[in-house]
């Protein structure tokens, strides 16, 4: 199910955000080397900052901010959405990444892009990699169009964005766990606003 909003322009302050579950997908070590994150959002300073403290590999992909309607097409091809994501986000072959920060990007993926955007994934993924994303719980509420960062383990930011809101797809929990091939919902958690948050674990 899917809704459209617009909102209206104008300069939003920063928000901060407690989160229960963000600690789950922060704190675990990694055994060797460099920290290795992707942020499927825009280059958030709070989350610059906050990865800025420890030895770490920061991935941003702007991906939320794109043109995600190309991924949605129900004309496209399976194989289409697979190769237009690969480009998109063009990472380096051979890296694995301990730690996705989807935040809200499955809002605006309908099945089919969401399931091309976990075959491009997968070959990236660990034993030990886990994710955070963020979604409705039911399809009346209305999602708040935010651009997200993390603060601290236990808090988000959060902004308000002034463009167009593209179209919005409500996932159920049972929805994003067979979309989400090697990753699932373990824990899920109330944020404001109706909102979800979620972590996500490799499959065991």
């Amino acid at each position: 199910m899917l809704k459209s909003v617009k909102r209206a322009s104008g300069n939003s302050p920063l928000e901060t955000v407690s989160s229960s579950l963000l600690s789950t997908v922060l704190e675990p070590p990694v055994e060797e080397g460099r920290l290795v994150v992707l942020d499927m959002g825009l280059a958030a300073p709070s989350t610059v900052r906050f990865f800025n403290q420890s030895k770490c590999r920061l991935h941003f992909t702007a991906l939320i901010d794109s043109e995600l309607d190309k991924y949605n097409r129900e004309e496209s091809s399976y194989a289409e959405r697979v190769e237009q994501f690969s480009a998109a986000l063009n990472l380096q072959s051979g890296i694995k990444i301990d730690i996705f920060l989807f935040w809200d990007l499955f809002c605006y993926l309908n099945k089919s892009a969401i399931d091309a955007l976990m075959e491009v994934l997968s070959p990236f993924v660990h034993d030990a990699s886990r994710a955070h994303s963020i979604g409705l719980l039911n399809a009346r509420q209305q999602m708040p169009f935010y651009d997200y960062g993390v603060t601290s383990v236990d808090q988000l930011s959060q902004y308000p964005k002034t463009t167009f809101q593209p179209p919005v797809y409500v996932h159920s929990r049972r929805d994003l766990n067979s979309l989400l091939g090697c990753l699932s919902v373990d824990k899920s958690c109330l944020l404001a606003d109706g909102r979800v948050e979620n972590i996500l674990l490799v499959n065991r």
